[in-house]
């Protein structure tokens, strides 16, 4: 299954990557930490890329990753399926490899890859009783996959709170979903200190995501809450720096994040990225941000959720700004492996050759016929009784939710942040048909 997970690497010739794979591979290379990104992708990485050769230990990377979701899939099958021979998961999970955009995330060199398979292992953990073999174990891995993305700490959340809804629905003991609810408590909060540790002692911001004010704030500016709110305050209590630069501030969310011609934020920001100077102005973007939501709590909620509707139908793969800006931010990690010219420029991606039309057709349909089933297939599995179905289903259904609603919320909406994740909605669909076609599972099954 390892294998197969890893095609789409095969047919472009090297991993896959994102613009963003400089950043977190600059971690795993350099002796440094990520500011606005989580750094443990990189440091998980460390060990294999600083043994290996460059090219070598990129293909050993994404080998493992591969492997680490398919037994993650296993384990998933096993509990949703657990009287299914092993002979008989072969079909079923090729050939969601073949039609999803799992595999094209999977063969990433992004912790995007992971996502899928933390809200897996989040519903196998908070679906199992706590004293059963593994269960202990898939708490600690859910914990790891929770640590690198920022966003799979809300993810965790929302699975756990959906998976012992869906439990409590199904009559499980009260004091059985309260200790799991607990385990799900502790490993939150680790993965909440672990954040803030290494924040803290690398750059005295003792906080999850330092740097989120400002993707927050230029999301609230393209939105328009932020300018009314600095027509409100200056010259009363806005900051008066940020007040004189409101003018030239771009309207357009990328454009004020990322253009150093446009945006006066690269050169205040950017540019002294973990200075004193920096983190003034840091917060006083917070404060924008702040009273901005403040004053239009209304405006800000309805915001949210348009854009997480809009990111909810935008889940196309290959997402991947391949080759152009693909290009320029590979050479960062080039010039300190120079050995990974050659593989990198002679991919697919950078050729510009890929079959987007065909791959992205391909994987849609059953994306959005997965997305579709989702709710008749939980009410069925509630009228059944099957605890273990509706759990499963009910995990991917918030989870799909979860995550348009935080993109919509926090950032523009792009096809890469729901694709990571719509993958789940088939797999769901497909082996819960398999599970009572098969299986017939009893009234009250699962716990």
């Amino acid at each position: 299954m390892a294998a197969a997970l890893l095609l789409p690497a095969a047919y472009n010739g090297f991993p896959l990557i994102f613009p963003d794979t400089t950043a977190y591979l600059g971690v795993s290379y350099g002796q440094y930490w990520t500011l606005d990104r989580s750094g443990f992708y990189g440091l998980a990485l460390k060990p294999i890329l600083m043994t290996a050769s460059p090219i070598a230990g990129l293909w050993i990377a994404v080998a493992l990753q591969a492997a680490l979701i398919a037994a993650i899939l296993l384990i998933a099958v096993r509990r949703i399926a657990p009287r299914l021979p092993l002979t008989a998961v072969a079909l079923p999970m090729l050939a969601i490899i073949l039609v999803t955009s799992l595999p094209w995330h999977v063969s990433q060199l992004m912790p995007d890859a992971m996502t899928g398979g933390l809200v897996l292992l989040v519903w196998v953990a908070t679906s199992s009783e706590l004293k059963a073999p593994g269960t202990a174990l898939s708490w600690l891995g859910a914990g790891f996959l929770a640590l690198v993305h920022y966003t799979h700490l809300g993810l965790f959340i929302a699975v756990v709170v959906a998976v012992l809804a869906a439990l409590a629905i199904g009559r499980v003991a009260g004091r059985e979903l309260m200790s799991r609810a607990v385990a799900a408590a502790v490993v939150v909060a680790a993965v909440a200190s672990a954040h803030v540790a290494v924040n803290g002692a690398y750059f005295g911001r003792w906080s999850i995501a330092p740097m989120s004010p400002l993707f927050l704030f230029a999301r609230l500016n393209e939105d328009g809450l932020v300018p009314r709110w600095l027509d409100r305050h200056c010259g009363r209590d806005a900051p008066a720096e940020l007040c004189a630069i409101r003018q030239s501030l771009p309207r357009d969310s990328q454009k004020a994040l990322w253009d150093d011609a446009a945006s006066p934020l690269t050169a205040l920001i950017h540019r002294r990225v973990g200075q004193p100077e920096s983190w003034r102005w840091i917060d006083m973007l917070d404060e924008a941000v702040r009273g901005s939501i403040r004053d239009e709590p209304l405006a800000f909620s309805r915001n949210a959720v348009s854009g997480g509707l809009r990111q909810l139908a935008h889940f196309q793969v290959l997402d991947d700004e391949c080759p152009t800006v693909c290009e320029s931010a590979m050479n960062g990690l080039i010039a300190v492996r120079p050995a990974l010219a050659e593989p990198i420029g002679q991919s697919r991606q950078l050729r510009g050759t890929v079959d987007r039309p065909l791959v992205q057709w391909v994987t849609w349909a059953p994306a959005l016929v997965g997305q579709l089933l989702l709710v008749p297939m939980l009410i069925v599995a509630s009228r059944k009784r099957d605890r273990q179905a509706a759990s499963l289903i009910a995990a991917i259904l918030v989870a799909l939710i979860a995550n348009a609603l935080m993109a919509g919320a926090l950032s523009d909406v792009h096809d890469r942040y729901q694709s990571r994740i719509v993958w789940l909605a088939p797999f769901a669909a497909l082996w819960t048909a398999i599970r009572w076609r098969w299986l017939r599972p009893a009234p009250g099954d699962g716990t």
